[in-house]
């Protein structure tokens, strides 16, 4: 678990979305999550924490082969499997699972215009021949305007592509990871943009559009030059002064979380930068000779609104490998959540060896007896951020809600020796009679889906409609999400 920070006090705004003081939150009846201070008006000795994934391994086939190592172009659930589109180099494979574990090589591969093919399944296009398009980037020699850039290409079944033309007229030798964000009613790309002039040079970059097979958006410049550079699209996340230098961002990871309201998730691999005067012990490959070595590991960053990001904790989402293991100094996850019961999986792909294929020192040359792969890791529903109190206990009080519904559920996790109450109180924080402390029964236990009982009474449609607050008490809990329900 990693700590953000300890919430003694009240907070007036919300993260990329200013609230009046005195306007409810319209909830409705939608999942909301505590992945930042939105719903924590004031509290005491609660910490938000960023919460690790579980490595489960490397993925196999079902002979229990390894899959190696491939740049993943996206993952998505179709019709109930687990798809993964793998290959970096003007073309894919594409691999299906049931159980997100064991994978079965289609045997379908899929040309493109480009390399870094990344892929999108956009439901929202009401064409079904464009329900699934590709996004790759394509240059030969020397960088040509008129020619070279990123190419787009439309699908209806996601193996028989039609190319439907350049979209953005820069090289970016990184993925274009596009969504539908239905609160602003467009597309978002998140990409790479490159500064020219700093060590901080690779930064993620925000498109808008309204058809993705159509030209992008872009600001063009007199200073324009082969790659997308920061003056050329709005730069919403970079390394920053926290950070180690010289560091930045390599690829994004960007994912609108389909779970909850307002949930925007990157899981950007951090590049931290060797330098032959702070690392003189790397070897070279050959004498004299450096390159742009350095180790990638993947954090957490959220947004409520995709456009003001921040990292909750500069821990690592998981650790890379000890010396000896396969996914030792390098990590970089590929776009898409899948879930498989309470869980959600996400892939990952590792070489082994550090940025530009190397090794940190001689000793660990043949430390390990196998290198690269494909890794899955497995989070909780909805648990990348939560509300904590530890043994010793403390309160979080919401700011005003309005909410749809009969029932009020939680997503909460307090171990066996740990308890939360909650209670529901007017907008002057008044406790409401029916649903206070004393009349709420203990939740303990660990739930992705918990109703809160009154006296035996799971029933809250009297205050349907009304401005309220939630007061949740905790002791050694874990809250993740509360979501108002209209259900027995």
């Amino acid at each position: 678990m990693h700590r953000l920070f300890l919430l003694t006090t009240t907070f007036s705004c919300v993260l990329g979305a200013p609230v009046a003081a005195n306007e409810p939150i319209n909830v409705g009846g939608r999942k909301q999550l505590f992945i930042d201070e939105r719903f924590i008006d004031s509290s005491h000795r609660i910490e938000l924490r960023t919460n690790p994934a579980q490595k489960l391994g490397r993925i196999r086939d079902p002979d229990g082969k390894l899959i190696p190592m491939s740049h993943i172009g996206r993952v998505i659930d179709v019709d109930g499997k687990v798809r993964i589109y793998i290959g970096a180099d003007r073309g894919m494979g594409v691999l299906e699972s049931e159980d997100g574990l064991q994978f079965t090589n289609t045997g379908r591969g899929i040309a493109t215009k480009g390399f870094l093919p990344t892929v999108f399944f956009d439901p929202h296009d009401p064409d079904p021949k464009r329900r699934y398009k590709v996004f790759s980037t394509f240059i030969q020699g020397p960088f040509n305007r008129e020619q070279h850039g990123i190419y787009a290409a439309y699908s209806a079944d996601g193996f028989e592509f039609t190319e439907a033309g350049r979209v953005l007229p820069f090289f970016i030798d990184n993925p274009a990871v596009a969504h539908w964000d239905k609160r602003i009613g467009k597309y978002v790309i998140f990409t790479r943009a490159f500064s020219y002039v700093s060590d901080n040079q690779r930064r993620v970059a925000r498109l808008e559009t309204d058809d993705l097979l159509k030209p992008w958006p872009f600001t063009a410049t007199p200073q324009d030059r082969e790659r997308l550079g920061v003056n050329n699209a709005d730069v919403v996340l970079q390394a920053d002064k926290d950070d180690y230098f010289p560091s930045d961002i390599y690829y994004n990871s960007s994912s609108i979380y389909t779970g909850a309201e307002d949930v925007y998730l990157m899981f950007t691999a951090q590049f931290r930068h060797f330098h032959p005067n702070t690392q003189p012990f790397v070897p070279r490959k050959a004498p004299g000779q450096w390159e742009d070595f350095g180790l990638l590991e993947i954090q957490l960053a959220v947004s409520r609104d995709g456009v003001h990001w921040h990292r909750p904790s500069r821990e690592p989402y998981f650790p890379i490998g000890l010396p000896d293991e396969w996914d030792r100094w390098y990590a970089v996850m590929g776009p898409g959540i899948v879930r498989r019961g309470n869980y959600l999986y996400q892939y990952y792909c590792s070489s082994g060896m550090t940025h530009d294929t190397n090794i940190v020192r001689e000793e660990y040359r043949d430390s390990a007896k196998e290198l690269g792969g494909i890794g899955v890791v497995r989070q909780r529903l909805d648990g990348f951020v939560s509300a904590d109190a530890d043994y010793k206990g403390g309160w979080l009080e919401t700011p005003v809600i309005q909410f749809e519904g009969n029932r009020l559920r939680l997503n909460i996790n307090t171990g066996s020796m740990g308890t939360t109450f909650v209670e529901i109180r007017d907008p002057e924080g008044k406790p409401i009679p029916g649903f206070t402390l004393e009349e709420c029964e203990e939740i303990g236990g660990n739930f992705i889906d918990q109703r809160v009982y009154f006296k035996g009474n799971p029933d809250v449609s009297a205050l349907a409609g009304k401005p309220v607050k939630l007061y949740f008490k905790l002791t050694r809990s874990k809250l993740f999400a509360f979501q108002f329900t209209t259900s027995e």
